[in-house]
């Protein structure tokens, strides 16, 4: 079991429907922003691993650079969930606005 969250900067629409274009790879209605490449950054830092659960991908931004600066959608396991508290923090250090697939409701 995993739990999908996704963060942005600045986005046009409904946070929901945001989200749901991400899983489905449409970054249209999002503004690219240093803020979310510092908080990828920071991620990958703080836990590695998190690369396998993380996009876009590194695939995915050797096709999109751009994409990279405009979101950050992350599975958690079960197991990593422990990590939410700090990845929230991150996010909102950051000044990120997000999704809980989840809970169904902007984080």
């Amino acid at each position: 079991m995993s739990s999908d969250f996704g963060f942005w900067k600045r986005g046009l629409g409904d946070p929901g429907e945001i989200f749901d274009g991400l899983a489905e790879g449409d970054t249209a209605n999002l503004a690219p922003s240093p803020d979310v490449l510092r908080f990828r950054e920071e991620l990958l830092a703080r836990w590695p691993d998190m690369v396998h659960v993380l996009e876009p991908s590194d695939d995915d931004v050797a096709e999109n650079p751009e994409d990279a600066s405009k979101y950050v959608l992350l599975t958690l396991s079960v197991r990593q969930l422990d990590q939410l508290s700090e990845v929230l923090s991150m996010a909102e250090r950051n000044g990120l606005v997000g999704f809980s697939g989840v809970a169904d409701e902007p984080i």
